[in-house]
């Protein structure tokens, strides 16, 4: 399997969970809550707080790097 598929697929597995936790958590907090808006915050805050893929060239080939906003840590895929 390539390296830009296992990342996508790592994304996408990521993603769901992600969106799946805050559709569930705000529909908890928020018992009343219009589906639209609560369809449209928990993308927002998903999209917001999914890691962000990076593609670097190297010598030894590419890397693929996945980068959360509050974490300063990289996780480096090859």
């Amino acid at each position: 399997m390539k390296t830009s598929t296992k990342a996508s697929i790592y994304i996408f597995v990521i993603f769901l969970v992600t969106y799946l936790v805050l559709r569930f958590g705000i529909q908890y907090l928020f018992n009343d809550i219009n589906r639209f808006l609560l369809t449209a915050i928990s993308a927002v805050l998903t999209v917001v707080l999914s890691p962000q893929r990076r593609i670097v060239k190297k010598q030894s080939g590419d890397e693929i790097q996945l980068k959360w906003l509050f974490s300063n840590k990289v996780i480096v895929l090859k």
